[in-house]
């Protein structure tokens, strides 16, 4: 029987084993439009000009809800270790969001409400509304557009901001709105992969690295350094990328788990984000407290490409995660991530995994040719035991056939098919994996078209009871990226069901992998047997990505966070 496990990965290697028009330092001549405003003069009157266009009395909808946004303050421009927001007036060059106040040569009155402890404005530099400040002020008539500036303390704070020309009484109001944290997808271009070389005691993961090296190139693969780290090769699990941006702004986001380089700060990766990101535009942050569980862990926070559910649209995707009603991530992230809305998070069972994680049995792959741009692939063991059906059961599985560390005691093919009790619990597998993909199909409005079945089998591994992990090294937990050319590329576990471990050609369960992904996504099987398979993880738990951002939430994004306005 599979039941819920609170385990953990397992230990490293030396246990046991990251314009627009705007910059604040002038106006630019044109305005590009991003937001749809309207296309017409602004006349005479007074108005104020966004990166999207103009507000005035008579040309009010763009001052709806998002209306003006920006993103939260929360990096550390002059690296003192203090927040800029906590710091008033330090501003780098992506904190600040830009408009001009056309004032017609009269004096206009600004009235701040809402969330005014999270919200300042500037005028031409100097702090005049907000957070700890006064909620009126009044600008004197000026010849020239006035600059203002505006900046807020956290994610998705809001308020309104009323604009009165004093001679004639005329007002309109604007929204301010902060931006939300957006995690990346699989659909977003690589920009850095990373991974740790490891060759201890006869272990090495040296020819899944050399694959990296040579597809991606120097300057884009990122080899983390195995004694600064104390050989910890789990790099998806302890940080998770993101952004916050707005119309010329972006600070980029590394979520940093509870993981703490496995129960301990300082200990393995725990440093390694701020090691290679921390400073200006970067923000390195987490939610909760206290030690951390497996399910807080990088792996088991995935995030799909976009989707359409129910009429609504995910235009930067889902977020989801493994869990169950009595074992589950940290209540604090759940809250967090759930308040952000845009990716709106789901919750699947993960529990009967001995690590636990969403990406042992699930992922997402491009694919320009699919209905949605992408196919959603899940592990299943009827098409493994397709594959084992159609091989000769004489052939010898050399890798398999170490026992302990080094593989799973198994000789051939045919010890697998006459394993009665692994068929039987992989008829419970199968059970789980199809009623986790009802959800999945629930909550990303897939169909079967969407649907990619990965050849896996599972087994209880030793320490793990009876809750399981890969017996084929898990073939969806898969890294996506593209080469130097440009072409997307799947990086995928080697399954070595074969007796000639140098030839892939010859492998039935290669060959059957190949048939099912689409041919615009190059195919580089590895090997990551002895350092990830053999610890109960696979490519992606030993690999992290950044990637490029393109959004522009506030354009085609604001219908989900409305509501929390």
């Amino acid at each position: 029987m599979v039941h819920v496990q609170k385990s953990i990965k397992a230990l490293s290697l030396t246990s046991v084993l990251i314009a627009l028009a705007f910059t604040g330092c002038g106006k630019d001549s044109e305005t590009t439009d991003t937001g749809g405003g309207d296309s017409a003069g602004p006349g005479d009157g007074v108005y104020l000009e966004l990166p999207q266009g103009f507000v005035q009395s008579d040309n009010a909808n763009l001052g709806q809800f998002p209306g003006w946004v920006g993103v939260p303050n929360l990096d550390d421009d002059d690296e003192d270790g203090t927040v800029d927001f906590d710091q008033a007036g330090v501003d780098g060059d992506n904190d600040l969001a830009t408009a001009w106040l056309e004032t017609a040569g009269r004096q206009v009155e600004l009235r701040l409400s809402g969330s005014t402890q999270g919200i300042r404005i500037y005028q031409n530099g100097t702090f005049i509304l907000g957070r700890d400040g006064a909620t009126e002020a009044v600008i004197e008539g000026s010849d020239a557009p006035v600059e203002l500036e505006l900046e807020f303390n956290d994610f998705l704070k809001t308020g309104v901001l009323l604009v009165t020309d004093l001679e004639t009484d005329e007002e309109f109001s604007v929204a301010l709105t902060a931006a939300p944290l957006i995690l990346n997808h699989h659909l977003q271009s690589a920009i850095e992969v990373m991974a740790m070389k490891i060759n201890f005691q006869g272990y090495s993961n040296k020819s899944m690295i050399d694959t990296y090296k040579n597809k991606l190139g120097n300057q884009r693969f990122i080899e983390v350094d195995y004694d600064t780290y104390d050989g910890d090769p789990w790099v998806q699990d302890e940080f998770e990328f993101g952004y916050m941006n707005a119309p010329g702004l972006q600070i980029d986001f590394i979520f940093d788990t509870l993981r703490n380089g496995q129960g301990q700060a300082g200990r393995g990766l725990d440093n390694f984000p701020e090691d290679q990101y921390e400073g200006p535009d970067w923000v390195i942050d987490w939610w909760g407290k206290g030690q951390a569980n497996s399910l807080d862990y990088g792996g088991n926070l995935e995030i799909s490409p976009p989707v359409e559910v129910d009429g609504v649209q995910y235009p930067y995707g889902r977020i989801y995660y493994g869990g169950a009603s009595n074992y589950s991530p940290k209540q604090q992230t759940k809250d967090a991530l759930d308040s952000m809305r845009i990716q709106k998070p789901f919750m699947v069972d993960s529990t009967w995994l001995c690590v636990g994680h969403v990406d042992e049995y699930s992922t997402t792959i491009p694919d320009a040719s699919a209905p949605k741009g992408f196919r959603f692939v899940i592990a299943d063991t009827h098409s493994a035991w397709e594959v084992l059906n159609g091989m000769d059961p004489t052939t010898s599985l050399p890798q398999y056939k170490p026992g302990g560390y080094g593989g799973h005691s198994i000789s051939n093919v045919g010890e697998i098919l006459q394993d009665n009790a692994l068929k039987s619990l992989n008829e419970e597998v199968q059970e789980i994996l199809d009623s986790e993909k009802a959800k999945f199909m629930t909550e990303l409005g897939l169909t079967e078209e969407d649907i990619i079945y990965m050849p896996s089998l599972f087994e209880e591994p030793r320490g793990c009871g009876s809750y399981v992990a890969a017996l084929i090294p898990g073939m969806t937990n898969l890294i996506v990226a593209e080469e130097k050319d440009g072409t997307p590329a799947l990086f995928v576990a080697d399954p070595f069901l074969r007796e000639d471990l140098g030839d892939q050609s010859t492998d039935p369960m290669i060959a059957a992998v190949r048939d099912r992904i689409p041919e615009s996504l190059n195919l580089h099987f590895v090997d990551d047997w002895d350092v990830y398979h053999m610890g109960l993880g696979e490519v992606h738990c030993g690999s992290n990505v950044r990637r490029e951002v393109t959004s522009e939430w506030w354009v085609d994004g604001a219908h989900l966070l409305e509501s929390g306005e």
